[in-house]
């Protein structure tokens, strides 16, 4: 099958999948960190500097300027295996986005018991929490402004703008209206690194969090105003 075919495949999947009981077993033993955060955050960055057990995620898009295969994503292109594993139940969970790529998780890509964490779409949040990891913990990265968030954006020159800032709008929305969200500011990389690190300790900073999530507020009413 081709890609395109495996993607209308693995749609009629999506609704339904859960993992295979192997699969499930493993992640129950597993203590999640899952970050969230608009383009520009830096969210990637600040989950990868943590030295904490980092899920690489599985893509069939193409790898945007400066990724690398393993690092960043596994870009796979290779549909027809692709299919294969999630329908042996092989992935821990995948989603279709923009109706054209599946982004998703392997159960091979996380450890098999402690503390790990992923970047992820706050869209994706719900699902993660219900799949039966041993907790998920919501960190939210803020930019430090919206200036400096507009400078980050400007800066990653991407094709699909419009959409990411909807994007931006709507994980900020559900982040915000969920007391579970940590949120942290990345303004200055080794702090935000470290606030992550103890985050994963279980020592949470509740004024800078509560200061993180008023400059959450900001950049949303800076977005609302921006997107009609």
């Amino acid at each position: 099958m081709d890609k395109q075919a495996v993607i209308s495949r693995l749609k009629s999947l999506q609704v339904t999948y859960r993992p295979n009981p192997d699969v499930v077993r493993q992640i129950s033993h597993i203590n999640l960190l899952a970050v969230v955060g608009p383009t520009g955050a830096g969210k990637s960055t600040v989950t990868k500097q943590t030295g904490l057990p980092f899920v690489v995620g599985d893509t069939t898009r193409a790898p945007r300027e400066g990724e690398v295969h393993g690092r960043d994503y596994n870009f796979r292109v290779d549909p027809q295996s692709l299919l294969d594993e999630v329908e042996r139940g092989e992935f821990v969970q995948f989603v279709i986005e923009r109706e054209t790529e599946l982004y998703g998780t392997k159960a091979s890509s996380y450890p098999s018991s402690g503390v790990c964490v992923m970047s992820i779409i706050a869209s994706s949040m719900a699902r993660f929490m219900d799949l039966g990891f041993a907790s998920v913990t919501p960190v939210y990265v803020v930019p430090p402004n919206n200036s400096e968030w507009m400078r980050r954006i400007a800066s990653h020159h991407e094709k699909d703008l419009e959409s990411r800032l909807m994007e931006a709008k709507d994980s900020l929305n559900a982040a915000l209206s969920d007391p579970q969200y940590i949120f942290i500011v990345n303004d200055e990389l080794p702090k935000a690194v470290e606030a992550i690190r103890q985050v994963a300790g279980g020592n949470l900073d509740h004024t800078a969090s509560a200061q993180a999530r008023n400059s959450a507020k900001v950049l949303l009413d800076h977005l609302q105003k921006a997107i009609r």
